[in-house]
């Protein structure tokens, strides 16, 4: 559960439910990473080993809002120490979110080099800080191969993020067979059919960007995963007209991407 699902809206009742719910049908067949982030450094901590002793791989976490001095500025002291902090308290690796929309802390390349460098677990950075491409390059000026960046900010860079070293594409997507086949056809130096796959979603990218966690559950519905997109309070749903909208997006692009790169919906209503 990271920043784009609907964790803060949670009990922690549910939250707990959902990832016991997501370790027993996983049952260790898939690496699972867990977002532990709060606003709190106990709150964080508590959470983090919480995932660890479920058995998760990694836990994601994002700077708190807070992390500013009184002018808004990044503490980026303030920063580290919480990293460290959180570092200190679980043997798995953690994934530095840097996302600074939302109004959360704006990490620079050399804050993240640093993370990195000095905090043994903090191994892997989900980079979110538009331009995405420049930034990445920057950090691995710094920090070289041994911080693994992984694209993210819904895909809307991810092709161009893979040209500049980012090692996968780790975001919120309810397609996730186009990232998939774009990274496989990155890796493959097949530059074509990955640049195809990209501009084939982009709408889809940009609707999903635009319209967040709603559009994602109406498509996760249309696909047959889930049961419904009704959305937790306060959050809204989307307009019957938004619907219409998204079906006519999901199908322009469900068929481009088919026409130019031979990739197929993931749709589990047509699953036998």
């Amino acid at each position: 559960m990271g920043e784009s699902a609907e964790r803060d809206l949670l009990s922690d009742k549910e939250r707990q439910r959902i990832l016991s719910t997501t370790f027993n049908i996983v049952d260790g067949k898939l690496p699972i990473i867990v977002g532990t982030g709060s606003e709190s450094l106990q709150g964080t901590v508590e959470s983090s080993i919480s995932a660890e002793d479920l058995g998760a791989s990694a836990v994601m976490i994002p700077a708190p809002r807070r992390l500013k001095t009184g002018s808004g500025i990044e503490n980026e002291d303030a920063i580290f120490d919480y990293y460290s902090s959180v570092g200190d308290s679980v043997g798995i690796p953690m994934v530095i979110q840097d996302f600074p929309q939302m109004d959360r802390p704006k990490m620079s390349p050399t804050l993240i080099a640093r993370l990195n460098r000095e905090i043994p677990n903090a191994k892997y950075l989900k980079l979110e800080d538009p331009p995405t491409p420049l930034k990445l390059t920057k950090i691995r000026d710094i920090a070289g191969d041994k911080l693994r960046i992984f694209s993210a900010l819904y895909g809307r860079d991810s092709f161009w993020d893979l040209l500049h070293g980012a090692v996968g594409i780790m975001t919120s997507s309810p397609t996730p067979e186009y990232l998939v086949a774009m990274y496989d056809a990155f890796v493959a130096r097949d530059l074509k059919k990955a640049f195809d796959i990209y501009l084939g979603t982009l709408p889809l990218i940009y609707y999903c960007n635009e319209s967040g966690l709603a559009v994602r559950k109406e498509i996760l519905v249309k696909r047959g995963v889930i049961r419904t997109s009704r959305m937790k309070s306060p959050e809204k749903e989307l307009a019957e007209s938004q619907k219409e909208e998204l079906s006519d997006v999901l199908a322009w692009v469900e068929k481009e991407v088919l026409s130019s790169s031979g990739v197929s919906p993931l749709n589990f209503l047509k699953v036998p």
